[in-house]
Parts: C-alpha cells; structure tokens; sequence
C-alpha cells in the first residue's frame, strides 16, 4: 500500500535532473542448432543443449545492499532459442536448501513468502510494458502485465502456453522456462530491442532479492533498466514467420434446484496471422466456474465499487485497450472509458488487436445476455439500473508512438440497449515523458446518453464530459503526482466504470523513501496525500450551487522490515458531505494496517482498519466506529501423501455507533478458501463466503437485516492449457429467499496448429 504526503502541488511540476541509466550487460543466446533435440521441460537441466548454451552469472544484490555480491545464493541463467519458443533454464544455488519454500499454490498465488524466478520480457522495446512469469521452486506460476505508468504489477491476464517446470535439488533448484512466441505480445519488423531480465527471490529473516541486471533503485521504474540481447538476429529471423491458430471447445452440463437441468457448447478461438495482429472469438462462453469475487463492505458506501477482471477473454492485450483499475482510493490512474465487468453475460465476442512499430490498436464487439447492472453516477452517490434486456457494445482504441515521448490514443465507446436507448462516448487520450522522471498522462472524453432518467428505456439526448490530467514526478529517494479531474453532471458510460460524475476533483500525493542498508528496516518511507471533491452545480439533482462533497488530509508512514513485513499508519483528517446542501461533517480517524509472511506455514497475515470517528451515509451523521479487514493463509505440506493443503481465511466488518442513542449499522463478511493441492494440475477447492448487513431502526431509519451465503466445493484439474475439467456442487442463498443448488460438470478441449 502506497499512499503520499501533501503540501505543494507546484512542486510536482519542478524538474530536476535525471539519473544517468544503469548500463546492464546483455544477456548472451543459443540457437537451436540443427539436428539438436529441444530440451524437455522437466526442471532438470540435463538436456545435451544446455551444455552449449553460454552461461550468463552475473546476477546481483538489488535489496538489501545494493549492488552486492548474492553470494552464496550464486544463480546462473542460459538462454535457448528455438523456431518457436524463447527457453529460459536458470539454476539457483542455496546454502540452506532445508529452508527454501516451494508450496504447491493455485495459478498466481506465488508471493513474497516462497522462493522463486521472475522472467521479465518487453518485447515492444518501448519500457512502457513488460509480460512477465514467476515461477517459485515447486513449479507454480505467477503470471501477468508490469505497467511503468503506475509501476504496478497485473496478474490478471494468464499465459497458459507458457510451459514450466522445477526440481527440488541438494543444495537448491532449478527451474526450465518455453515461452512460445505466440504468447509475447511485439510489433512485427520493429527495430527497437527487446528488453529481459530475470530475478530471483529468496525469503529468509530479510528477504533478499537477485536481479540479473545492475538496478537503480532510483530510476523511474525497472523497464528502463532491462537488458537486451548480445545478439537479436537469431531471433528477429524468427519473429514473422509462422502462424498460430489455437480452437478451445468447452461443454458444461449442470443441474440446478428444483429439478432444471442445462447444458450449454461455448468455442473460443484465436488467429495470429502474424506477428502483429490477434484475433479473438468466442460463442456462448461459460464464465460460472470462475473463483467467487472476493466479498466487499458496500453497506455504508454511496459510490459503486471496483471489481476486478478475471474472465480470460476479456484479459487479451488489456495493455492495449487500457484498463487500469482506480487506486486504493478511487482516484482515476487510467482510462475511464473500458470496464469489463460492465458486461454481465457474453452471448458472442469479437476481439483484433494490431500491434505495429509506432501503432497499435483494438476493436471489441460484443452481445451482452443482461443480467447485471448499470451505473448511473452522481456527485453524491451511484445509482445501480438492473439490467433486464439484452445490449450490444463496441469498444474501439487506436495509440499512435509520436517520438520516443509522446503517445496520443482515440476512444470510441458505444452501448445499444435497444429501441432507440444507448450511450456513446469519444475521445482522446495521451502520455508524454518529460525525461525519465516526469510523466504526464490525460484523457477528454465526451459522452452522449439516449436513456430515460432512472432506466434504460429510450430517452432525451443528454451530452456530457469528462477531463483528467496527471502529473507524475520522480527524482532519486522522491516521488510527486497530481491529479486534476472534471466529469460533468450529465457523462455516461455504459462501457465503463463511473462511480461519480458531476464533480471537480485535486489530489495531490507525495512519498520520500529511505533505504538504510544493513539496517533491521529494509525501507520506510514518509508519505501522504491530499485530495479535494467538489460537487458542480446540477439544480436537476438538487445540487443548486457549487459545494464541497469531501476533502482528505492523510499524512502517514510505511515501513517494510524482515520477513517481507510492511506497516502503515495514517491519519485522517477529513470533511464530508452525504448529501446536496447537507452538513459538512468533520470526522477524525486513524488508519493502521501490517501485511507480513511469517514463516512456511503461516505465509501470510494482514491486518487493516480504520478506528475513531465514522460517517453513517444514510443516517448523514457521525458516529463512533472502524472499518478493518483480516487474512491469514495457512499451508501445510503433507509429504506422505505428496499433497499441499492451503487455508486462506479472510474476514472484514465495518461499524458505526451512534455517541448517544440506540442509532447501529453494522456489516460484515466472511471467506473461508480451503484448498487441496493434488499437484501442480490438480485441486480441490472449497469456498464458503457470507455476508450480514444490520440497521437498528430509529424515529427517520427504517430497521433493515440481511445475509447472504454462497458456497462451492470443485474439483479442478488440467492437462497443458489446452484441456480442463472442472465437477462440483453449488450453494447460494439470499436472505430468506429459497436456496439455490446445482450440480456441474464442465470439460475443456483445445487445439492448436
């Protein structure tokens, strides 16, 4: 968690000078030689290519001690390219080979508690985006986007072609990395080189982490410090040739209460004609067998919440479209116009993606089933439209390079619900690097909605805008950034996620980091922000004059010690407004949270919450109270049997008291994740997950009570990534409505050519 300090925002505008790049060393490469076997992806390392591969060892210290030695953790990398394929093979040495943590973990759980290789590849040559694949010491996979512009880590899109494998050895492990082609995401004929870069993590009382290239920690972000090839030609020989066809064909029966009974054929398919296009489709596709969104406290919220993307449809070139979630806060870090989760139901979905040296473009048509909802934002809350018809949606994004600095993109957003009734929204976006410690990033967009106030029926044109501009500032141990933001009264977006709309928005952050070598603290870090929401004039939504809805004074402090254990604390200092014309509220409050990987078995503990005063949105008073959350994952490795068992137990509520009074809200949630690790291909996975929500009544407050319960036991199974199984029984029920059962079975066929 990243937050800042405050005080100038004309400082996040002062230039400085900008730290000579690290100079890394490229990383040597084999081509397959003929009449040479490939190496089979078993993790050991024995294959007759590798003795010819050159050896690339000068791996270093990136923290703590920047720039040391590793030793003794010696780790050697060599690197094989094939017709098709980029093959990693990277051994890692330990003086204590007892304590190195490889669990067996579902896709994308390998964290900062388990000993693993990172591969980092931006095969645009443009330090904007790097693919990247962790793989910890027992073969499981961590796999997603890295993005320099918000330095963040996305693990939602999934290389499943991506072939993996590790031993555990005497005196450490070993790992084998076929990364097809096909999976990396290049301009075809561009001449900027590729960047790589591996690094290695090792979890003890400080957690040290390896890295193959020289990193600056004071350099804007990693992508601009990774290293090349010594020779591209190889594989610049390679990259046009060859096509890549790929057909998934799924069947899914299953049988729900009272005695109904469904079966549904969903296809997907992919085309890469060559390197520079992917085309995607997919019909009737059957999203239910993905995991359960985690549960969220939306009781004493007036604004809809983000959800995460974890359809893998929707995942393909996510770079490309541009969807970056908002921050810890909800305060925009990207585009506002593309939001994946605003479509419930794909009947059928058509997807190209083009990728050029300066160009690079998508266009996505889908049909929408219904089903969910639509958002109808305002400045003092969201309004939830139930979707009860279906609609189709056409996103398109065209980004063109100008210059090394400077990327302009245009938007087109349109949403048809029928009958004369649909949204539409255009516009531009951009990024300009002013140096390698300044950025600025933007986007206008106007919208035009043709629907019915409070409904999704055909109604009067309404036009709308909305403008965000941000300024990012890097220089050595200092970070800067500034949002300015305007979404008018009447902006739209059926495509997107808009959970305000008609406001004025400031934020201002600011963080100063201290790396204290060979000290008990690896970094802490003084940060904080400032952020200030003003409401715009709209007498339409009894807004009759300009007025202040929130304003956020948070100073605070973040510590990372041993065993990847972090720390923060805040203060809050807030002004808020419930409703238009209403009392400005003054609630003071402290947030204070740890997240830390004790040991092997207790991996994981978080803990976070915010206590002292607390607005109660609909009674629009301020009470006494918390919001706190709390997650601990346990594993236990069972040897005998050749298993992992891993509890994960997460559990939030949020509560506000009234000083004097009978007056209560209270919320809680629960998510209880048990899963038995069969091997790296197979799992049982058991989830219980279940919501209360309670209001005491009060003269003006009508008594509300509610709960619900969802429950799924699956067992999941795959062989590659081109077959799956997946059979197990649900349980939902909401509130004292009937509960709902099923049965299901699904199985997953792939081929590719």
């Amino acid at each position: 968690m990243h937050s800042f300090l405050l005080r100038a925002a004309l400082l996040a505008a002062l230039g400085g000078h900008a730290h000579a790049q690290t100079q890394a060393l490229p990383i040597p490469a084999l081509s397959l030689p003929a009449g040479m076997d490939k190496p089979r992806i078993d993790g050991r390392l024995d294959d007759a290519v590798w003795a010819q591969a050159p050896v690339y060892s000068q791996f270093r210290r990136y923290r703590p001690d920047l720039g040391l030695d590793p030793a003794p953790y010696r780790t050697e990398l060599r690197l094989l390219i094939e017709a098709d394929a980029l093959v990693f093979a990277i051994r890692a040495w330990d003086p204590e080979p007892a304590l190195i943590r490889a669990p067996l973990s579902r896709r994308d759980q390998v964290w900062p508690d388990q000993d693993s290789v990172t591969v980092w590849i931006d095969a645009a040559g443009r330090s904007q985006v790097a693919q990247f694949v962790r793989v910890n010491a027992a073969g499981s996979v961590r796999d997603g986007l890295y993005s320099a512009a918000v330095d963040d880590e996305d693990e939602a899109p999934d290389f499943l072609d991506v072939d993996v494998a590790a031993q555990r050895l005497s005196d450490g492990y070993s790992v084998e990395l076929r990364w097809p082609l096909v999976n990396l995401r290049y301009p075809l004929g561009s001449s900027a080189p590729w960047g790589l870069m591996v690094t290695r993590r090792v979890p003890r009382s400080t957690v040290l982490s390896i890295s193959s290239a020289a990193l600056d920690r004071e350099q804007a972000h990693l992508l601009t410090q990774l290293q090349g090839l010594q020779d591209e030609a190889p594989l610049r020989a390679q990259l046009s040739s060859g096509q890549h066809l790929q057909a998934k064909l799924e069947a899914t029966l299953r049988h729900s209460s009272p005695g109904k009974t469904q079966a549904n054929l969903g296809l997907e398919l992919q085309w890469r004609p060559r390197a520079d296009w992917v085309l995607d489709a997919t019909l009737r596709p059957d999203f239910s067998q993905v995991e359960l969104d985690d549960p969220q406290l939306a009781g004493n919220s007036r604004f809809a919440l983000f959800v995460p993307e974890k359809r893998a449809f929707f995942l393909e070139s996510s770079d490309v479209v541009g969807q970056v979630p908002p921050d810890h806060w909800g305060v925009s870090r990207g585009l506002l116009a593309f939001y994946s989760r605003a479509v419930t139901d794909p009947r059928f979905g058509l997807r190209a993606t083009f990728r050029g040296q300066d160009q690079e473009a998508t266009a996505l048509l889908l049909r929408d089933a219904g089903g969910g909802l639509a958002l109808r934002a305002g400045a003092f809350g969201t309004e939830a439209l139930s979707v009860d018809q279906p609609s189709t949606l056409l996103f398109a994004r065209h980004r063109s390079q100008l210059g090394e600095r400077l990327a302009l993109a245009g938007v087109l957003s349109l949403r048809d619900w029928g009958q004369g009734a649909s949204t539409a929204v255009s516009g531009v976006d951009g990024l300009l690097n002013l140096g390698d410690s300044v950025q600025v990033r933007g986007h206008l967009l106007a919208s035009q909605d043709r629907t019915a106030p409070g409904s999704l029926a055909k109604g009067e044109a309404k036009a709308g805008h909305a403008a965000w501009l941000s300024g990012r500032y890097r220089e050595g141990a200092w970070r800067w950034s500034m949002d300015l933001e305007r979404i008018s009264p009447r902006f739209v977006n059926d495509n997107g996620f808009v959970p305000q709309s008609g406001i004025d928005r400031v934020s201002v952050e600011m963080l100063r980091a201290f790396h204290p070598e060979n000290s008990f603290l690896s970094v802490w870090e003084l940060l904080g922000r400032a952020t200030s929401t003003r409401a715009l004039r709209d007498p339409g939504q009894g807004v009759s004059q300009a007025q202040s809805v929130s304003q956020l004074l948070q100073p605070g402090l973040w510590l990372l010690g041993p065993a990847s254990t972090e720390a923060f604390l805040h203060w809050n200092i807030e002004q808020v407004r419930t409703r238009a014309g209403g009392r400005l509220h003054e609630p003071r409050s402290m947030l204070i949270g740890m997240n830390s990987h004790p040991s092997a078995r207790l991996s994981f503990i978080s803990l976070e919450g915010t206590v002292g005063e607390r607005v109660d949105q609909q009674a629009d008073r301020v009470g006494t109270g918390f919001d706190g959350s709390a997650q601990i994952t346990w594993r236990e490795p069972l040897p005998r049997l050749g298993l992992d068992l891993e509890l994960e137990q997460r559990f939030s509520q949020g509560r506000v008291s009234q000083r004097q009074g009978p007056g209560l809200l209270d919320e809680r949630s629960s998510q209880t994740k048990v899963l038995l690790h069969l091997s790296r291909e197979q799992a049982i996975r058991l989830l219980w997950q279940q919501q209360r929500f309670e209001r005491v009544a009060e003269p003006g407050l009508t008594g509300e009570r509610g709960r619900s319960r969802i429950g799924t036991l699956t067992w999941l199974a795959r062989a590659g990534s081109l077959r799956g199984w997946s059979v197990g029984t649900s349980f939902a029920r909401d509130g004292q409505e009937p509960a709902r059962r099923e049965v299901f079975v699904k199985y997953q066929q792939g081929w590719r050519s």
